[in-house]
């Protein structure tokens, strides 16, 4: 390992609006633009300064989350290694082989969940192994298990979405366009929401999932990357291609917040419940920005350097904050990012 560090700098940032339609009708079709959508992380120039302390890790990570407060699932293109931050400094995590074409993963308090072509692997990460999985009909690349329990599910091709309810059977419906990554959020006194975003066309629509039908769909902007949620409805997204940071809320309908500029090719976000914070990494720089949004623009707060290709960043419940690489560059874990 090795201690890196670097001084914060402020920056003033201004509210940028973005290009956003609301329908009033799910299974309406936003309308093509020239330049939209499909947006895909650059690859970083090499990393100078990280902050914090860097863990070896040469594997390309592709995704991470946390569940249990401090537990963390990192994804490889063939494994998923589950362990505390002192685990993969010891070398200790566990790590389950898991095949190469899996989709996205998601947490959910104490589970990890792995959408795969079989189905979910729903995965207790004090516990961790493959025995739970949820099969499907068809192959699974997106997957979210709600706070209560009930997993839904959809692809990267199929324009619907899977309701899995123990005991009945499975209710599939349409939805605006096929899906990227699908989240749920807690909310206070009600049923969690579910959100998914579809990068092909910069969408980012919720699912009224007790009644098993899609919500409204909005457009993300140029051109969506990530999105990561908080409590009671938040969601941090980032906008690749327009060079936005993005704050929506689900808490009954999805609804665009507010929005900022920030720098060149953002994508890995994450919300700071501790600090109130939304974070956001920029591959083109290697730089980690946290923005205060409690006055309805969001304000730099804090500016950290990354580990080369940061596409994924989570915050623990301690709020220090882990950011991965995808190029080999190491899992690089923050414990006083303020």
């Amino acid at each position: 390992m090795r201690l890196r560090s670097r001084a914060h700098r402020p920056l003033l940032v201004t509210s940028l609006v973005a290009t956003t339609v609301l329908l009033a009708g799910c299974s309406q079709n936003l309308p093509d633009t020239p330049d939209m959508g499909n947006a895909t992380p650059v690859a970083s120039p090499p990393a100078e300064n990280p902050a914090g302390t860097v863990i070896d890790y040469t594997a390309a990570i592709t995704d991470l989350e946390v569940a249990d407060g401090d537990i963390l699932g990192v994804r490889t293109e063939d494994t998923l290694a589950i362990g505390t931050v002192a685990d993969f400094e010891a070398g200790t995590e566990t790590t389950l082989d898991v095949d190469a074409g899996c989709g996205d993963l998601t947490a959910t308090g104490d589970r990890f969940v792995l959408a795969c072509e079989q189905g979910a692997f729903v995965i207790d990460a004090t516990d961790p192994d493959l025995d739970d999985l949820r099969a499907t009909d068809t192959p699974t690349t997106v997957a979210a298990l709600t706070s209560d329990g009930i997993l839904l599910t959809g692809n990267d091709v199929d324009e619907d979405v899977t309701v899995y309810r123990d005991g009945q059977e499975p209710v599939t419906f349409d939805v605006q366009d096929p899906g990227t990554e699908m989240i749920a959020v807690p909310v206070e006194d009600r049923h969690d929401a579910v959100v998914r975003i579809w990068n092909g066309a910069t969408t980012i629509q919720d699912i009224d999932y007790p009644n098993d039908r899609p919500g409204a769909t909005l457009r993300v902007g140029l051109g969506v990357g990530q999105m990561a949620g908080g409590e009671d409805g938040l969601l941090v997204v980032s906008d690749n291609i327009g060079g936005q940071i993005a704050i929506y809320n689900a808490d009954d309908i999805i609804r665009l917040q507010m929005t900022a500029p920030v720098g060149d090719d953002p994508w890995g976000v994450a919300w700071d419940a501790e600090r109130d914070l939304a974070w956001i990494t920029t591959l083109s720089d290697n730089q980690l920005a946290g923005y205060r949004i409690s006055e309805g623009v969001p304000e730099e707060q804090h500016r950290l350097d990354t580990v080369a290709d940061a596409r994924n960043v989570v915050v623990l419940e301690d709020g220090a904050l882990v950011v991965a690489s995808a190029s080999g560059d190491g899992l690089q874990v923050i414990d006083a990012p303020a």
